[in-house]
């Protein structure tokens, strides 16, 4: 009688576990069958540069990072970072693929149609030279933007580190010792400590905000200064001693790159009085000298 019942209740258990799995498997299949008809309706209303467009540019550019070298890319990547471009990686390269490909193409069809078929040699060597600079062109700008930002930011962060000491010394925690930093300071400082900010209230650790700031900078003197906080904050030492000899050491490095960029202006000097102004001064010395010596041998 116990085993007639224990085997009863094992097949009512089993018959209630499949009549449930097939009532969800019907129920999730009738959910999803609604949410595509609803995502249909939905595409249906958007415009045609969003149910077209954008994923044929998304598209497009995916194929462009994977023909792309792999260097090129992770060079784009990291300047585009420091430089904090809103253009996304993959919107850069196409750029860079449509200059370098696409304008010589048009150009060489132009000089094609212009001369009948037979375009001559010292005009098709103009489409090259458009292709190179396609190329080139884009990259550099991108660069320049970035070390422009790069600069700006260290002249920038000695100050900084003197009202970071400050504040902290005075009694702030770290945290309220950056955000006057963001308050006070304008320009790249200002924006990337607000950034590292936002990222740690939004859930990220102090040491992951302060290496991604340091990543996105590319500096080796913010690099020494985050693991200086990092390592300050692990080792239990005093936060704000830590900070003033950073201060220091920062004015010192920046007054030792003040003095090698003096030193290396002699040398920079001399190709451009060579080449631009002992000529002038040659011209203007001896050009008397030599229409009167001219004069007097002609007479």
């Amino acid at each position: 009688m116990a085993f007639t019942s224990a085997v009863l209740v094992f097949g009512a258990l089993v018959m209630f576990i499949a009549w449930y799995a097939r009532s969800r498997s019907q129920m999730e299949d009738r959910i999803q069958t609604l949410t595509n008809e609803r995502r249909a309706l939905a595409e249906q209303d958007d415009p045609f540069t969003q149910r077209v467009m954008f994923p044929a540019v998304h598209g497009f550019t995916r194929r462009v990072l994977q023909i792309m070298p792999t260097s090129l890319v992770a060079r784009s990547r990291k300047w585009l970072l420091i430089s904090d471009s809103s253009m996304s990686l993959g919107t850069f390269m196409s750029i860079v693929l449509v200059l370098s490909t696409g304008l010589p193409a048009a150009i060489f069809l132009l000089l094609w149609a212009k001369s009948g078929g037979a375009p001559s040699g010292r005009t098709l060597l103009l489409v090259p030279a458009v292709a190179l600079l396609g190329l080139l062109a884009p990259m550099m700008l991108l660069r320049r933007r970035a070390k422009n930002r790069q600069t700006t930011f260290w002249r920038a962060l000695p100050d900084s580190m003197d009202l970071l000491t400050t504040c902290v010394e005075a009694g702030l925690s770290l945290d309220f010792a950056f955000q006057r930093v963001a308050e006070r300071q304008r320009g790249p400082v200002g924006e990337e400590v607000a950034r590292m900010l936002r990222e740690k209230a939004l859930g990220q650790t102090r040491r992951e905000a302060l290496s991604g700031m340091a990543e996105r900078i590319d500096l080796p003197d913010v690099n020494v200064f985050v693991n200086s906080i990092i390592q300050a904050e692990t080792l239990g030492t005093s936060v704000g001693q830590v900070l003033r000899t950073q201060s220091r050491q920062l004015r010192t490095r920046r007054r030792q790159r003040a003095e090698q960029v003096a030193r290396q202006a002699a040398p920079k000097m001399v190709f451009p009085l060579v080449f631009f102004v002992m000529p002038s001064l040659f011209v203007v010395i001896l050009g008397p000298i030599v229409i009167n010596a001219y004069q007097v041998l002609t007479r």
